[in-house]
């Protein structure tokens, strides 16, 4: 037999507690094996020793001392659907006897569940312990689990002194404040961390550690951990100027606000912040060696120390509000230096505020097919700048860029006259040769050629006339044209 398999007991739980959401149980028939590894750690001798030796050969007498300290199992189930876990605590009259001891109670069944079993001594403390997490348990025959049961330590904390503070351990457990006492596995290193309350300082450890550094058990133990009121020093804290604001400090302390007086450790570094009210702003520290506008100042508490933080109110700045307004047939945007108005060209109306008395400059910029053509309201011409010396209100006209055709009137040959037109635009008489009119796209336009007194109209070239003889041509003006009139020297 193995020296790991120690005590086996043959447990049946039966349900001392609230039973699972479905109510059902089942048989659970539990071997618990003292892991005498482990079990071996402990200090006392067993008169027993003879009987563990002819049974298990690889025990031995500190081990079997242990598990004749053995007086009741307490064995408790839990899981997310149980809400009062049940347990069960059965007396153990002979540990080392090797018979069976019956534990009679049913598990509720269902997964994720947690078997937590405690073997304590006849003082009720706990000496072994072990647990199986994540077991399910199914409706059904008996269900046979194996718990392997560890040595447990525990270690006790005390705390002296005039002063207070806490005491905490990794692996977690203690945390002295409320909880100074914690049983851990045997064999774990546990760490322990004194941490003083504000004004007071840690003096020291005693019992199982000592100076001030770290404390790290790993058996039954009893440590002391001294705390003394610490040296203080006082820190004031001054606001002033015509804002308003608070102060606070880290480490914790001052809250000004409505706490501006508060006791730190003598030498300790305070950092003080300060944070303006709405409509206020921060101005300057001074006192403690603190100077200049930035938020935060470190005073050094080496003596009583006083700052002054000064908040200046926000004087409101005076607005006039300026309205853009878009007219005309085209579209466009208008902007603003400095910025404010930025009217894309979907928008007909747009405000911006702008301190009163400043200066405003407008920029218009036509889409594409448009053409700015003028500021009016407070502005006039093409170009616009506003004195915001109260509401001010400027409209920008666009307008569509006119669809033009070019017409072109020519005169030939060795005699000469007049061409012209209708509507206006061409008017070609003595010592013209060429004259060109720009007309929307699709104006009908109508040409007259009228020869001088030495000359007669022989035909026009070019365009729908080509080779006509009358005095009138019209053209239909939907691209450019161009025609000429033939005049001949009588």
């Amino acid at each position: 037999m193995q020296s790991a398999v120690g005590l086996v007991l043959i447990a049946m739980l039966a349900a001392c507690g609230s039973e699972s959401s479905n109510g059902q149980t089942v048989a659970v028939n539990l071997s618990l094996v003292v892991n005498s590894q482990q079990a071996q750690n402990q200090s006392t001798s067993s008169r027993l020793m003879a009987f563990f030796q002819r049974w298990f050969p690889d025990a031995n007498s500190v081990w079997a001392q242990s598990v004749s300290e053995i007086s009741t199992i307490n064995v408790q189930i839990s899981g997310p659907d149980i809400p009062v876990p049940p347990t069960a605590t059965v007396p153990v009259s002979n540990p080392t006897s090797g018979q069976d001891i019956p534990v009679s109670i049913q598990a509720p069944t269902g997964s994720n569940r947690t078997i937590t079993v405690a073997a304590l001594d006849g003082a009720g403390t706990k000496i072994f312990g072990g647990a199986l997490p994540n077991v399910t348990l199914a409706p059904g025959p008996p269900i046979a689990l194996v718990i392997t049961l560890n040595p447990v330590i525990t270690i006790t904390i005390n705390k002296q002194g005039n002063g207070s503070g806490t005491v905490t351990s990794t692996p977690a457990g203690i945390n002295c404040g409320a909880t100074c006492s914690a049983q851990f596995d045997q064999g774990a290193q546990v760490s322990l961390t004194a941490t003083a309350a504000s004004g007071s300082s840690f003096a020291g450890w005693s019992g199982a550690c000592s100076g001030t550094g770290a404390c790290t058990v790993n058996s039954n133990a009893t440590v002391t951990a001294r705390f003394i009121l610490a040296a203080t020093n006082h820190l004031h804290v001054d606001k002033a100027g015509t804002g308003s604001g608070a102060v606070t400090s880290q480490p914790s302390g001052i809250s000004c606000g409505t706490i501006c007086d508060a006791d730190f450790e003598s030498g300790a570094i305070v950092t003080l912040t300060a944070a303006p009210a709405d409509g206020s702003t921060f101005t300057s520290w001074s006192g403690a060696g603190c100077s200049g506008a930035v938020p935060s100042c470190i005073v050094v508490m080496n003596a009583d120390q006083t700052v002054t933080a000064t908040f200046t109110a926000i004087v409101p700045i005076p607005m006039s509000t300026l309205t853009v307004q878009k007219s005309g047939s085209g579209s466009g945007a208008v902007t603003s230096a400095p910025t404010g108005i930025n009217c894309t060209n979907n928008q007909n109306t747009c405000t911006a505020s702008f301190p009163t008395g400043d200066t405003v400059t407008l920029t218009a910029a036509p889409a594409a097919g448009s053409t700015f053509v003028t500021w009016s309201g407070a502005c006039s011409g093409t170009t616009c700048t506003v004195t915001m010396s109260t509401d001010q209100t400027v409209s920008a006209q666009f307008d569509l860029v006119p669809d033009l055709v070019t017409l072109t009137a020519n005169k030939q040959g060795n005699g000469d006259g007049t061409v012209t037109s209708d509507p206006a635009g061409i008017s070609c008489g003595p010592g013209c040769n060429t004259s060109q009119a720009s007309y929307l796209r699709g104006t009908t336009v109508t040409v007259t050629a009228t020869p001088d007194g030495n000359s007669s109209f022989n035909d026009w070239h070019g365009g729908p006339c080509d080779n006509s003889s009358s005095l009138t041509c019209q053209l239909g003006m939907n691209d450019n044209e161009t025609v000429s009139a033939h005049f001949v020297r009588n």
